[in-house]
């Protein structure tokens, strides 16, 4: 490493001492090395994971640009956009994109533009950021952490376009799509209109000619089922119906006459059985059933004492007795 400090000479032990204020890799500059160190914080953070990535619009109606206004740049990319797909409206958020502060310059105008798409204000379908190539130095400000925060921040996807293709950014890392230029960043979000023009009339194209086949189709269909005895003698039809629910009736009548029949059959054996097994029946014969006044049934003289009253039931009546002995 290379240390930077204060150094202290002791001369009567031969030693000295150094207060290191500042240390650095070898062969690694303080920037560089403080890149990497910010590299490596935001991927900790998530900031260049590829599933949070967002898809662009396929068909794009409003783009916003934040870069310079007066580089060659934003000219290009409006030529691009006149060219390839005329219908987007552009929206550009012009800032300082290199030296002191144009950092924070590009950071705030990536927040105006997701705040207006957040609150629907003004909705956009992505917002492209770059400028044309330069130096490292040129390109400093797209490596800053608060461009990476707006960028991660965004409310609706984000273009880096910075410098050439071999230039690489913390802003391509964070961003949703990294073009290769500028220029490639609208080629990028929007399709040819040309391209687009051929292929519509190819799709009418083909919806005529599978409409026409439709209608020949039905036509034939039609013509067929209007040959049908149906549509011919619709009444015939309904006369077979009204026949077999007439003998659907019968059928129901006989069921349910049958059905009754059985029924009262079996409602009258099981009163005959019933009958033949009814106590009385039995008391006719001349048995009897004899209780205490409480209902108690007797089944054994023990059961009762001398002096007891008891209650006979016969076929007709009943008598009340007392018992002499047992």
């Amino acid at each position: 490493v290379i240390a930077r400090g204060r150094l202290t000479i002791f001369p009567a032990q031969g030693s000295f001492q150094i207060d290191v204020e500042q240390l650095e890799p070898k062969g690694i500059g303080s920037e560089e090395l403080a890149l990497r160190q910010l590299k490596e914080k935001l991927r900790q953070k998530g900031y260049f994971a590829p599933q949070r990535k967002r898809s662009l619009q396929k068909w794009p109606r409003r783009a916003a640009i934040v870069t310079s206004a007066k580089g060659a740049a934003i000219h290009d990319m409006l030529r691009q956009f006149a060219t390839r797909w005329p219908f987007c409206e552009v929206i550009l958020r012009p800032c300082r994109v290199q030296g002191e502060g144009s950092g924070d310059e590009i950071a705030g105008c990536i927040r105006m533009v997701s705040e207006l798409h957040r609150t629907k204000k003004l909705q956009f379908h992505a917002v492209i950021v770059g400028r044309g190539g330069g130096s490292a130095e040129d390109l400093k400000a797209f490596n800053e952490e608060a461009v990476a925060d707006a960028i991660f921040q965004c409310s609706c996807p984000v273009i880096s376009a910075v410098g050439h293709e071999a230039d690489w950014t913390i802003a391509d890392e964070v961003a949703d799509a990294r073009a290769p230029t500028p220029t490639g960043a609208v080629t990028l979000f929007t399709p040819l209109h040309t391209d687009v023009r051929r292929n519509l009339n190819e799709c009418h194209a083909r919806l005529r000619e599978n409409m026409n086949r439709r209608l020949q189709f039905a036509r034939q269909e039609v013509e067929h089922r209007a040959m049908r005895p149906v549509l011919k003698q619709p009444l015939r039809r309904l006369r077979d119906f009204e026949q077999r629910l007439d003998d659907i009736a019968d059928r129901l009548e006989r069921a349910v006459a049958n059905r009754l029949r059985k029924s009262n059959e079996k409602i009258a054996a099981l009163a005959a059985r019933l009958e033949s097994l009814s106590p009385l029946n039995i008391l006719s014969r001349g048995y009897s059933l004899t209780r205490l006044p409480d209902g108690t049934l007797l089944c054994d003289a023990g059961d009762v004492q001398p002096g007891d009253v008891i209650v006979t039931r016969l076929a007709n009546g009943e008598l009340t007795s007392r018992v002499e002995a047992t």
